[in-house]
């Protein structure tokens, strides 16, 4: 049986890991999917808001974005797609719904992302902190067969570093997003959670992933 040489193992591995998360998350399409609700809210929220009273602008967002949602997960049905991403989507959909309906304004539909991204800055920089960073084991989760020894301390410095460093996304995302809630500005945190969002997660992911593969290299 042939072996991949030590020097192509970690870009195997850094690619397999890629493709994992993205299938976690359901593939480009799911993260397309996921994206359309939120956008679609605040875009209607703005342009009837320009015409129409907030309550009214807000009632036409949430119907609007709801509307989005469901489609969303009837379009992967027909298609006999998995719906995992699209029913984790609607539910994620559905709490922001309630958020927004129970404040009255349309920044509330943000406000159980704020608190989601500042809960995994916490674990990440807690786990971090008390010597088990979370990048760690889900590396090792993901590749139990790779052979990734919790006490091979190079790697379990990078495995740290790494971990500190999702914290700081997280806790980024979260402060750049609270201070626009607390400003009332739905547009900006709307522009915020799209900036921050996927764009910076892909940025984040890949600089970690060629971080580890370094990592990686030098341990063998």
């Amino acid at each position: 049986m042939t072996t991949a040489p030590p020097s192509v193992v970690p870009e195997l591995v850094a690619d397999e890991t890629e493709r994992t998360i993205l299938e976690a998350f359901g593939g480009r399409r799911g993260l397309l999917d996921g994206g359309l609700p939120p956008l679609v809210f605040v875009s209607v929220n703005a342009v009837v808001g320009a015409h129409a009273a907030r309550p009214e602008a807000l009632t036409a967002a949430i119907a609007a974005s709801s509307a989005v949602g469901v489609a969303v997960v009837v379009a992967r049905l027909v298609r006999r797609e998995s719906l995992r991403q699209a029913l984790a989507g609607l539910a994620g959909l559905a709490v922001a719904v309630g958020f927004a309906l129970r404040s009255g304004e349309a920044r509330g539909f943000f406000l159980p992302g704020i608190y989601v991204d500042a809960a995994y800055g916490l674990v990440f920089a807690g786990s971090a902190v008390l010597g088990r960073p979370l990048v760690g084991t889900l590396w090792r989760l993901l590749h139990r067969r790779r052979g990734v020894r919790r006490t091979d301390a190079h790697l379990q410095r990078r495995f740290t570093v790494a971990t500190l460093g999702w914290a700081v996304v997280f806790a980024t995302r979260a402060t750049v997003q609270a201070l626009f809630y607390l400003d009332d500005r739905p547009g900006l945190l709307a522009a915020a959670k799209l900036l921050l969002g996927w764009p910076l997660t892909a940025a984040a992911l890949a600089l970690t992933l060629g971080y580890l593969g370094r990592g990686s290299r030098v341990s063998r």
